[in-house]
């Protein structure tokens, strides 16, 4: 497939899907991306806004604020039932760990108890001050109350093309820490969304996100001669999240292997 026969697919297919979607394909952080649509329309963020809780804990150690060592507490009464890493009894874990936990295996008890030590209002504060204009940390992971009220997190398509391009062009943060925040986001354990058909040794360094009619995938293809971001992102579509079907995942499967396909 060419370029302008990608471009006419993936236009041909956010059209014909059943709810919204944006998409933006980069080989750079400025200028005019490959491929986009509605890159600049705030969605709900689910958890890619993991990323931006990832950088910012990560200038927060630049800034001497936090370690990556530091040992943080995991209370009981914070540890929510979806978690496959804190039902162990272990209660204490380090900053790093943390990350880890929180962008790998997307889980929600480290991101709560991360956004407590570096607060959801200085996610924010830093995405704004790194250009990222459509990027809000308003609540905690499954406050869905809060949602409900308006205080829901929203990210877009070009705002975490900037964030990834800034980490992996290490104009942010110091070289050691964004490759640290690169490694963690190398790390990703899910491989359903845009890496469903793609071969298993595409190197994609990325964060998913899901929730009720919203299903995302956005990051950076590090296997190719030049570094390919891609990110795509569906809401008020027909998936309930886990729904056994998957038919968001499977949509952005099959745009995420035509666009690996075409620039491989």
């Amino acid at each position: 497939m060419t370029a302008m026969e990608l471009d006419r697919y993936l236009a041909r297919e956010a059209e014909s899907f059943p709810g919204k979607c944006s998409y933006v394909v980069a080989d750079s952080l400025e200028g005019e991306p490959l491929h986009a649509r509605l890159g600049d329309a705030p969605v709900p963020s689910a958890s890619t806004i993991k990323t931006p809780v990832l950088a910012t804990a990560l200038e927060m150690v630049r800034r001497g604020e936090l370690a990556l060592d530091e040992m943080l507490e995991v209370p009981q009464e914070a540890i929510l039932s979806d978690t496959r890493v804190f039902d162990r009894g272990v209660e204490r874990y380090t900053l790093e760990e943390l990350l880890y936990w929180m962008i790998t295996v997307s889980d929600n008890t480290a991101t709560n108890v991360l956004l407590d030590a570096v607060g959801p209002d200085n996610v924010t504060e830093y995405c704004a001050g790194l250009g990222l204009k459509n990027t809000l940390c308003r609540r905690k992971m499954l406050d869905f109350e809060a949602a409900k009220a308006g205080r829901d997190n929203v990210t877009t398509a070009l705002d975490q093309r900037r964030l990834y391009w800034l980490l992996k062009e290490e104009r942010i943060l110091t070289p050691e820490l964004c490759r640290t925040g690169m490694d963690i986001l190398s790390c990703q354990r899910s491989m359903d969304c845009i890496l469903r058909y793609v071969p298993d040794r595409a190197v994609f360094a990325h964060k998913t996100g899901g929730l009720d009619g919203v299903c995302h995938d956005c990051g950076l293809f590090l296997s190719f001669s030049k570094p390919l971001y891609v990110g795509i992102f569906t809401w008020e579509g027909p998936s309930m999240d886990g729904d056994p079907d998957q038919t968001q995942k499977k949509f952005i499967g099959r745009l995420g292997k035509a666009i690996f396909d075409t620039y491989k």
